[in-house]
This record gives structure tokens, C-alpha cells and sequence, in this order.
């Protein structure tokens, strides 16, 4: 008994550690860059819709098997799958082995997604510190956009040089993260409801949405997954287009967007630091749809002018993920069975990333044939995505008030 509350204070010990492993990113300025000097523009949306299909058709089985085999295992195979996508970044040039290292960090991804969730709520449940749950969320989000912000900026700097070498950084990072995996041990060895089949499970978990407070945090989640995805997809386009024609030349761009990605970073973590403050202070719906609201009225900017100082305001794109991503945790994992959890996790972030991988397709399709990186372009997008937002926005505004949601920790 020592010996298991021993292995599961180590786990929860370790969990940030290896979150922020997982946010190590040191690709993330410079992955459009990158792109873009092997591929037309066009191909690179594609490509980006190809990872985002592919997460969408590996999200749930990983739940799933997450569930019925155990979060330790599920955690371990997204490590490898993210040892050899970032190996086979380094090494390929071709659309097709660019495809396969996509379609690898897509495995790596929705592996981690929900059985990462779930995993450290298990490991708190076996310690009797459930409770423990937001605060600890917190942390780890802080930790994660700490830890992404640093990695951001010294991607930046070494891709300066040569882009492949900020993959190669991920790829050591993502060797550490199979480490931490194998010290683990599994929180809930024991799941006996997990033996009834795929279907049935499927079934039980979209059971949850008759929740209605569960089906508006589910929507939310869909929606900021698709708002909180398209400034991280336009900011290094918008960034080369306003130093075009300056001293920010292409070599400079990727050090330049590195330390932007470091200084949003480190505005995000200063929000999630204070996210359970501000849902306590003025209640989880209000919360949510602030971060919606904030994200959409960075969008609109980035479309509405090419300037300086909206370079400026992007900064602020990673307030929402900060500030959202402790309360939602909280109030959606109580409402879901620990049986189901991972998949219910999983189908949600599905859902989110289908909706994203539609929106690509959808401005891929409607850009003008050539590939040209161009004001318009970005715009065109931009602008398109700002339309979605108010909508969906003024849709969960409308439906929020006739919902029981749970306002702070321990309620729900």
C-alpha cells in the first residue's frame, strides 16, 4: 500500500515535468517557415489539414484504448510516435516524408490528448486529493506555456541557422519524455466496465452530452480549439508580410517569430496562473467566453490591417489557452465516469480538430491558385474566422444562462 501511494505521488511529482516536455515545441515559430521553403502555400495548408485528419481519425481509438488498457501505455506509445516524427522532420524533404512525419506527430498528439487529462486526475483520485484538481491544472498549464516559451525562443534563434535544428531539439525532448513515461506507474490498473466493446463505449460516452452543462463546455471546447489554432497558423505568414521590405529579412524572421512565441508564452502562463482566481471571482461561464471573446478580437485584428503594432497585440493570443485551460478541465472531468474519461476527452478534442481541419480545407479551397504568401490571403482568412467566432460566440452567450454550470472547485 505505501509501496503504491509511493508510485503515485512520484507520477504526480513527474506529471508537470513531462508536460512541459510535451509543450517543448521548439519548432512551433518556425514550422510555417520551414514549410514554405520546401512547398507553395497552398501545400502547406493541405499539409496542415493532413495532421489535423489524421488526429482526427486516431483521437478517439486512443481514448479508448487509454481507457481499457491503461493511461501509462497509451502515454508511451504518443512519446515514440513523437521520437520518430521529429527524427524524420530532421531528415525528410519531400511532401511525402513530410506527410509521414506529420501523420507520426498526429499519432503523438492524439496520444496524449485525454489520457494526459486523465491520467494525472487518476493519479490524484488513487491519493484521495481530487480536490487538488484545479489548483494543480494550473500549475501544470503554467508550467507547459513556461516551458514552450523558452522552447519557442531558442527554436527561433537556432532556426535562424537552419530550421531542421529546432526539430532536432524536439526530437531530445521528446526522448526525455519516453523517460518520465517509464518511471510512471498506472493510476487505475483496475477497469472492468471498459470490457463491453468499442460501440458500447462510444455510446456511454456520448451518453454524457444529455448533460446539458457538459454539452456547452463541450461546444466551447470546440469552438477555442478552432479560434486559439488560427493566429497560431497566421502569425509567422502576418510576421514575414510586415517585415517585408525592412531590416527583417527571411533569416531574421524565424529569431524574430522565436521570441514572439516566447513572449506570448509568457503572457499565457501569467494568465493561467491566475485562471482559477478569475473563475472563482467572476464564474466559469463568464471566464470561457472572455478567452473566446479575447481571441476573436485578435483575429479581427490581424485581418483588418497589416501593422506593427497588431504584431504586437498577437502577443495576447496566449491569454485564452491560459485562462481556459484549468477551469475547463475542472468542470468537464467530475461530469464524466472514470471508465470513459480518456475517450470522452479524446471525442472532444476530435470534434475540435475536425472542425479546424474543415476550416483549412475550406480557405485552401478559396485561395487563389500560385501558392503566393500575400496580404490578401492572410486576410481573407482571417476575416472568415472572425465571422465564425462572433457567431459562435453570440450562440453560447445565448444558451449560458439557462445552464447549472459549476462556478468553482468542488462544485458539480
Amino acid at each position: 500500500m505505501l509501496a503504491r501511494v509511493g508510485s503515485l505521488e512520484r507520477n504526480v511529482r513527474l506529471y508537470p515535468r513531462y508536460a512541459g516536455l510535451f509543450n517543448g515545441l521548439f519548432w512551433l515559430p518556425v514550422f510555417f517557415l520551414y514549410f514554405l521553403q520546401r512547398l507553395p502555400l497552398q501545400e502547406v495548408l493541405l499539409m496542415e489539414s493532413l495532421y489535423y485528419g489524421a488526429v482526427v481519425l486516431l483521437e478517439v481509438p486512443s481514448g479508448y484504448v487509454s481507457d481499457v488498457l491503461g493511461r501509462r501505455a497509451v502515454l508511451l506509445m504518443g512519446a515514440l510516435s513523437l521520437v520518430l516524427a521529429y527524427g524524420t522532420f530532421c531528415l525528410g524533404t519531400s511532401f511525402s516524408a513530410l506527410a509521414v512525419a506529420q501523420a507520426l506527430l498526429a499519432v503523438g498528439v492524439a496520444f496524449n490528448s485525454g489520457s494526459d487529462t486523465s491520467f494525472h486526475y487518476d493519479s490524484l483520485t488513487g491519493l484521495g486529493r481530487r480536490e487538488e484538481f484545479a489548483a494543480r491544472e494550473a500549475v501544470v498549464a503554467r508550467v507547459s506555456l513556461v516551458s514552450g516559451a523558452v522552447a519557442a525562443l531558442v527554436g527561433g534563434v537556432v532556426g535562424a541557422f537552419d530550421l531542421r535544428l529546432a526539430y532536432a531539439l524536439s526530437l531530445v525532448g521528446a526522448v526525455l519524455m519516453v523517460l518520465h513515461v517509464i518511471a510512471f506507474v498506472e493510476p487505475a490498473p483496475q477497469r472492468p466496465d471498459t470490457a463491453r466493446g468499442f460501440v458500447h463505449h462510444l455510446g456511454a460516452c456520448m451518453g454524457h452530452l444529455r448533460n446539458s452543462s457538459l454539452r456547452w463546455l463541450t461546444l466551447f471546447a470546440v469552438l477555442m480549439t478552432v479560434l486559439n489554432h488560427v493566429p497560431y497558423e497566421l502569425y509567422q505568414p502576418y510576421l514575414r508580410l510586415v517585415g517585408k521590405g525592412s531590416v527583417l529579412t527571411d533569416t531574421g524572421v524565424p529569431a524574430v517569430a522565436g521570441v514572439h512565441v516566447f513572449l506570448t508564452m509568457l503572457v499565457g502562463a501569467w494568465a493561467a496562473h491566475r485562471s482559477v482566481r478569475l473563475r472563482d471571482r467572476i464564474g466559469l461561464a463568464r471566464t470561457l467566453l472572455l478567452c473566446a471573446l479575447v481571441q476573436v478580437m485578435i483575429i479581427a485584428a490581424i485581418g483588418a490591417v497589416l501593422s506593427l503594432p497588431v504584431v504586437g497585440l498577437v502577443l495576447l493570443r496566449g491569454v485564452p489557452r491560459g485562462l481556459m485551460t484549468a477551469p475547463l478541465s475542472a468542470a468537464v472531468a467530475p461530469l464524466v465516469g472514470d471508465s470513459t474519461r480518456a475517450t470522452f476527452l479524446s471525442l472532444q478534442s476530435l470534434a475540435g480538430r475536425l472542425a479546424f481541419s474543415g476550416v483549412l480545407f475550406a480557405l485552401a479551397s478559396f485561395l487563389p491558385d500560385g501558392g503566393a504568401v500575400d496580404w490578401p490571403s492572410v486576410a481573407l482568412m482571417a476575416r472568415a474566422s472572425t465571422v465564425l467566432g462572433v457567431v459562435g460566440i453570440v450562440m453560447l452567450a445565448l444558451s449560458a444562462g439557462a445552464l447549472s454550470l459549476p462556478e468553482s472547485e468542488g462544485e458539480g
